[in-house]
């Protein structure tokens, strides 16, 4: 009798150890969605952003297999890209921090992002990995939509994600070597196209005379880059003279001054100023590709003041 309830006592211990090791050993992916933040396109650079991915893996008490290849399989098709409506923001996301390994999938001989984890003390591991994002660089004509900052976006949806892993105990398994997936982790990609402009311009630039019996004519240029589909109006200032429908060239060293005038139009008709007096500003829209706008200088037939060199400063502001 003793002999057999010993037997059936150890029967019963191997039961509950074996049942012990049959709890599944699992991993989960949850991701954060990678923001860009604001783009200007026509600032022509790229744009790096980073996005998280927590990794979760559970292991049983007791374990034959106590590390894990973590595989994250990313199959969105190349050139990748955020969208609104049918414009396109190019993108890319990559493994690494220098964005020159685009992260993609094993199964289609692409690199996936890929990490080993090791059973802690406990039962449960979470482990952050860094996602990196980079805009291409020279966008300058992705355009905002009805003159106000325009949100892309891309939802990355499960059929494009695939989180395959393995546990093991001495030799690991290669991320092309996991076939099969065992879940999927969505997210999203966004960035902010917001109107924004440059200006830069070149100088009036009268030839000397010696008496102003007569016009003298000149022509210099304001040349801007603004986003695509932005709306945008320059104004000039009055220079020295504050008035900007009588502006006037100062003596260098003082004693004298020549009256002038710039303009909008070749006929020398539309006073280019700030919109007072007057005055007119220019007016456009923005392609993402420089624009140049003639300004047209006039100096009218007056008095000749003392022989000299005479100037302004004009201010040229844009706004958008």
């Amino acid at each position: 009798m003793t002999r057999r309830w010993l037997i059936a006592f150890a029967c019963f211990a191997a039961l509950v150890l074996c049942s012990g090791n049959a709890q599944a050993e699992t991993c989960s992916a949850s991701p954060s969605g990678l923001v860009f933040g604001t783009v200007s396109p026509i600032r022509l650079g790229a744009v790096a952003a980073t996005g998280t991915i927590n990794i979760t893996c559970t292991w049983s008490d007791v374990t034959l297999t106590p590390s894990v290849l973590v595989c994250l399989n990313f199959s969105a098709p190349s050139p990748r890209s955020l969208l609104n409506g049918s414009n396109q923001l190019l993108y890319d996301l990559y493994v690494d921090a220098g964005r020159t390994v685009q992260w993609g999938s094993a199964t289609a001989g692409g690199t996936p992002i890929s990490v080993t984890m090791n059973k802690p003390s406990g039962t449960t591991l979470t482990t952050s990995i860094t996602v990196y994002g980079q805009i291409a660089a020279n966008q300058p004509t992705v355009p905002t939509v009805n003159n106000a900052s325009t949100t892309y976006t891309r939802n990355v949806t499960a059929a494009n994600t695939s989180l395959n892993y393995s546990f093991y105990l001495l030799l690991g398994p290669t991320c092309p070597t996991l076939t099969t997936s065992n879940g999927s982790f969505p997210f999203t990609v966004s960035a902010n196209v917001i109107n924004d402009c440059t200006i830069t311009a070149t100088n009036v630039g009268f030839a000397p005379a010696g008496v102003l019996k007569a016009a003298l004519n000149a022509n210099g240029s304001i040349t801007t880059r603004c986003t695509n589909g932005d709306a945008f109006r320059i104004a000039l200032n009055g220079g020295s003279s504050g008035n900007v429908a009588a502006r006037q060239m100062q003596r260098s060293g003082g004693g004298g001054a020549v009256n002038y005038q710039l303009y909008l139009d070749s006929t020398r008709l539309t006073t280019w100023g700030d919109g007072t007096a007057g005055t007119s500003m220019a007016t456009g829209s923005g392609s993402g590709n420089q624009q140049v706008i003639t300004v047209y200088g006039q100096v009218p037939a007056q008095s000749t003041p003392a022989p000299g060199s005479y100037s302004d400063t004009i201010t040229a502001t844009i706004s958008f």
